[in-house]
């Protein structure tokens, strides 16, 4: 009689009591995110700790110290930085030409060149591992207790495995590129998602084939954007080597160095370093494939349909992230953009079968590039991560998924929003 008598009181008491394990679920995935993520900070600023005290083959901070501390100190000091130099960084080693990345990235790198060594590559190596952990989580988005818990896993993954190791060892900007991406996906300004592309076209051979997706994916008004703040910030490096050296020399050392990179041979994970596995040696051959498989890639993409063609549909992302890596030079810390990208966002925001297999195949990918086989094992597994995700982009259930689901689940504030082909 009483249970019937109040169900109103019962539903209440149901629902309080729910809301209350709720409450301790998530509560209890924050912290075991943060002990993970905490752990995992640890352990990285460790190793790089103990590798710049213990130099091995590799010096730590390597291409920190030259392509950054150095390259903005020596631009001051009416230096042709792109040039051969004799110049030696103190307590590190001879100073060589710094490597053609886009300029611009040498005006948002230069607060790290203040300070003294070793600070200034513990404060890089810091924020490089804080970027990663920004970026996957933006990606990612969690609205559940276990999915906050997968992403804290997913950045660990990375980290420590998935290209965050090289990365972090070399001094790489590889972390800055990953926020960049997540900011580029799931940002809802323009200009903070062009912010985005700024600072994931902080290399040239992933800016310029990135930018052309975002081209052919509609996302112009993003891209115009990006392309300003990166001019703006291109504009005071760029003035600077052109009064060192005249315009002429900047042109002829930045260009050279981007020639000698792309005949560079070892660490590749890049489609030309499976082609010269396979005995394909010239640089003209290995390079006009590239193109061609960039120029196939950007057909696809055309091609796909209006509501599927967002760099933020997560098949389209990776198909992106696969094409930009396998095109031209990249290096085995690059992968990093499949860990910290590719990843989480196929296990925590996509979760389709269609994307399974690439999922499999990025994370075995991404473990393999820490081995010596990562020269015809990472180029396989990104190809297969292509094909894979570009099948699962024209899925029946995928395209259904999109049509059917996008508007309620939008006004929700659990979908893709199609923010960037406005």
């Amino acid at each position: 009689m009483t249970a019937t008598a109040n169900p109103r009181a019962a539903e209440t008491s149901t629902g309080h009591w729910r809301r209350a394990a709720d409450g301790r679920a998530w509560l209890l995935a924050w912290l075991a995110a943060g002990i993970i993520a905490a752990a995992v900070t640890c352990e990285a600023m460790h190793a790089e700790m103990a590798a710049f005290r213990h130099p091995t083959v590799i010096l730590a901070g390597q291409d920190f110290w030259n392509n950054t501390w150095w390259a903005v100190r020596d631009l001051l000091s009416d230096a042709n930085i792109y040039a051969a130099s004799h110049a030696v960084i103190p307590g590190v080693e001879p100073a060589w030409p710094a490597s053609p990345h886009v300029p611009a990235s040498l005006f948002w790198q230069a607060p790290f060149a203040a300070l003294p060594i070793p600070t200034a590559l513990y404060a890089f190596t810091l924020a490089s591992i804080l970027a990663i952990w920004t970026g996957v989580f933006v990606l990612t988005r969690p609205r559940t207790p276990w999915a906050v818990v997968a992403t804290a896993a997913c950045g660990a993954f990375a980290i420590l495995i998935g290209g965050g190791p090289e990365t972090l060892l070399l001094g790489q900007p590889t972390g800055f590129i990953v926020l960049g991406l997540a900011l580029l996906v799931r940002a809802r300004q323009p200009w903070l998602a062009g912010l985005g592309l700024m600072l994931a076209a902080t290399t040239l051979q992933t800016g310029l084939p990135l930018a052309l997706s975002l081209l052919v994916l509609n996302a112009w008004p993003v891209l115009w954007r990006g392309i300003t703040l990166i001019l703006v910030c291109c504009a005071p490096p760029v003035g600077l080597e052109i009064s060192n050296s005249g315009f002429h020399g900047f042109v002829t050392a930045f260009t050279s160095g981007a020639a000698y990179h792309l005949g560079k041979e070892g660490n590749r994970i890049d489609l030309g370093a499976l082609l010269r596995a396979l005995g394909v040696t010239g640089v003209g051959t290995q390079l006009a494939a590239g193109l061609a498989l960039l120029a196939v890639g950007l057909v696809y993409l055309a091609r796909l349909p209006r509501n599927a063609r967002r760099i933020d549909n997560p098949p389209v992302l990776c198909v992106v992230i696969a094409i930009v890596l396998l095109c031209t030079y990249h290096q085995y810390y690059d992968v990093l953009m499949v860990g910290a990208v590719a990843v989480p966002v196929i296990v925590i925001v996509d979760r389709s079968w269609p994307m399974l297999p690439s999922y499999g195949l990025a994370a075995i990918g991404a473990t393999l590039s820490i081995y010596n086989l990562r020269d015809i094992a990472s180029p396989l597994c990104l190809l297969a991560v292509a094909i894979g995700s570009a099948v699962a982009a024209r899925t029946p259930a995928a395209s259904a998924q999109l049509v059917d689901t996008n508007l309620p689940d939008r006004l929700a504030g659990t979908a893709y929003s199609s923010r960037l082909v406005r």
